[in-house]
């Protein structure tokens, strides 16, 4: 009897040795595959005067489904749970032409992201270019820009010119763009020399298309890589084309 009763408790005590080894075995956790990406926005009219903050709509471009915030009174936001990598931003308000931030670095070795540079966004301009005019004094070629409202000391204008050497020309289509310039006259006169066309690119005897837009003092512009810079806040109401010849 004692022969047969001895193989069972061994196949017990061994099952209870398997038993207590498959407890201790511990699943390790997975990294978070996401983080938080945070940051702050100053908004303005479409001159320098600082306005509510509040209400502009942060997207992860390309998300989906979306990952969005809203900011705040002081121009905060905390976009939740964004996957690691590299992205792109885009703010927008109605009233503002769209911004994008891009190449933004969102790196897995932390879990959030702080976007330190603040952008700071203007309105969409309501300065229209109501006449364009070109002429020769000299040597020198003199456009004539007139801006309604009409600028002055009190209240400032910005616009930008485009030159090309298509007849198409505008913000889309151009070789070369102004900086922002600020008219406190009208009409608003910018002088070009030969030399400073030679620079820009063109070429001698060749014909120039040029067409103005009123701007705001921040412009939201931001350059895709690839593609011409992009300047959202332009108030496309504008005086046809005109050209001349280098």
């Amino acid at each position: 009897m004692k022969l047969n009763f001895l193989p069972y408790c061994v196949i017990i005590v061994l099952g209870m040795v398997s038993c207590s080894s498959d407890q201790d075995f511990v699943v390790e956790p997975k990294p978070n595959p996401s983080g938080k990406v945070s940051g702050y926005v100053n908004l303005y009219n479409e001159s320098t005067i600082m306005i509510d903050k509040s209400n502009m709509t942060v997207k992860i471009v390309g998300s989906s489904p979306v990952i969005s915030a809203v900011t705040d009174t002081n121009g905060y936001f905390v976009l939740p749970d964004v996957p690691f990598g590299d992205l792109a931003l885009s703010y927008e308000k109605s009233g503002f032409g769209t911004f994008k931030k891009l190449g933004i670095k969102h790196p897995a070795d932390g879990s959030s992201t702080i976007i330190t540079a603040t952008p700071s966004l203007g309105q969409i301009s309501s300065t229209q270019i109501t006449n364009l005019t070109v002429q020769l004094i000299n040597s020198d070629i003199v456009l004539s820009i007139t801006t309604n409202p009409s600028g002055s000391n009190a209240d400032k204008r910005y616009f930008r010119y485009f030159l090309s050497k298509d007849p198409n020309v505008s913000y889309l289509d151009y070789t070369y763009y102004s900086p922002g310039l600020t008219s406190q006259i009208n009409p608003y006169k910018v002088t070009l020399t030969k030399n400073d066309l030679l620079a820009k690119g063109f070429l001698s005897g060749e014909k120039i298309y040029v067409k103005a837009y009123g701007d705001s003092f921040w412009s939201n512009e931001y350059d895709v890589p690839g593609l011409l810079r992009i300047f959202p806040n332009l108030n496309s109401n504008s005086a046809n084309a005109v050209s001349f010849t280098l």
